[in-house]
């Protein structure tokens, strides 16, 4: 599976935090990143926060659930202006 930043090519960083424990409120659904010599795997658990570069250094899949909810929160962060969201305006 492609990173996130080959999938929609203006992350250049991106985090996940976790708000439920992996084996508690679901199975499955763990996060891989993907190595030619051995995977490595994050078992999810509700506030650990997990940071990397989203380019193709960083190649990863997520396992499909097999019972209960997994929940988290993906923020994405871009380092180029042109793929920047503007501050938000009061009105």
């Amino acid at each position: 599976m492609p990173s996130a930043n080959v999938t929609y090519g203006s992350f250049d960083y991106t985090s996940l935090l976790y708000l439920s424990d992996y084996s508690r409120d679901f199975e499955g659904g763990r996060f891989v990143f993907i190595d030619a010599g051995s995977n490595s795997t994050v078992e999810p658990k509700a506030g650990r926060l997990s940071f990397f570069t989203s380019g193709s250094e960083n190649l990863h899949q997520v396992e499909k659930v097999r019972w209960g909810t997994r929940y988290a929160i993906t923020i994405s962060f871009t380092c180029d202006p042109d793929h920047s969201i503007g501050d938000p305006t009061g009105t």
